[in-house]
């Protein structure tokens, strides 16, 4: 925790500070493999922002955590401190372990779960900021870019600036457990070092051409999802979506699943359990109340699912976090 005279407590929580805000809950419970004694944990998420908003870093610890496919504007980077991870990007499966980092482009679609409990690092960067930074901006109109950092995907030649990498987010954790004098300052450094490794290793130019089917596709993906996003709790079938947005069901259903690597009906139940689950664990309301407002009617295959993104069973869960 910070020094309380940095921060103000406000409802819900949450300790408000000098560009940093920290939402945490904590409890005490009894630990029988520590004879007995009063452990406390807490789980919270502190985020601030460098370069006028441009980077925004959050340093995350919980029990456990689940995100639908989903897509954001920003570059992000997942740097895992403990636990492991399984993210899904464009429909390919790639688990994540201690000490190791992903990146995933901005408009990339992917999906992120941890079973367990977890510490990691996210840091995102608005794109533009970013090409502008690396001089991309001024191929605009002949070239695009890409940037693509994961483990399973070294070649030799990439292994060392990799390990560089993940050595310099190490370096963000004294920083954010200490705060010495002027930590914002080299948290900044530290991230745009981190980008220029990113951009002189990892990003791979391609010609504006090839890469207008990919974009069109990825658009309409977007789109769908964020229309289910927005009508998650209503009674949603492959036909109709397929027909507002005036695509043959079968091509509907193949691209969604080459996208996502899941079927559209197990894409909509996730993102229902995922709002399910925050307010499961957020609010004391009626684990059956709860069900009925995300549209979850179908409680066999629900606690099914619950279970294999989870770990556990949603009343477990709550009284886990509780």
């Amino acid at each position: 925790q910070p020094a309380m005279g940095l921060v103000e407590r406000l409802p819900g929580g949450t300790l408000r500070g000098r560009n940093l805000v920290m939402r945490f809950q904590s409890r005490q419970t009894s630990n029988e493999e520590e004879g007995g004694q009063i452990m406390t944990d807490i789980r919270y998420r502190k985020h601030f922002e460098v370069q006028e908003s441009k980077i925004t870093v959050d340093y995350l610890t919980d029990r456990g955590q689940y995100h639908s496919a989903h897509w954001q504007h920003e570059l992000e980077m997942i740097y895992l401190l403990n636990g492991n991870a399984r993210v899904i990007m464009d429909g390919e499966a790639v688990t994540l372990v201690q000490g190791e980092f992903i990146v995933i482009d901005s408009g990339q679609i992917f999906e992120l779960s941890c079973q367990e409990s977890f510490m990691q690092i996210n840091v995102r960067v608005d794109r533009e900021f970013l090409e502008l930074r690396a001089g991309h901006l001024e191929d605009r109109g002949q070239t695009s870019y890409m940037y693509c950092c994961r483990r399973d995907q070294l070649i030799h030649e990439k292994l060392e600036p990799y390990l560089e990498m993940c050595e310099l987010f190490k370096q963000l954790v004294p920083l954010y457990v200490n705060e010495p004098e002027g930590y914002r300052l080299k948290t900044e450094s530290i991230i745009l070092d981190i980008l220029y490794l990113l951009v002189r290793h990892f990003s791979i130019p391609l010609k504006t051409s090839d890469t207008t089917e990919v974009g069109s596709d990825r658009k309409r993906i977007q789109d769908i999802l964020e229309y289910i996003e927005k009508h998650y709790n209503e009674h949603l079938t492959l036909g109709e979506i397929a027909d507002e947005f005036g695509l043959n069901r079968e091509y509907f259903s193949r691209m969604f699943h080459r996208k996502l690597g899941i079927t559209f009906l197990q894409h909509v139940n996730r993102v229902r359990i995922a709002h399910f689950y925050h307010d499961l664990v957020s609010t004391d309301r009626p684990i059956m109340d709860l069900l009925d407002e995300h549209g979850l009617t179908n409680y066999k295959q629900f606690s099914r699912m619950f279970r294999e993104i989870y770990g556990s069973s949603p009343r477990k869960v709550r009284q886990l976090i509780g």
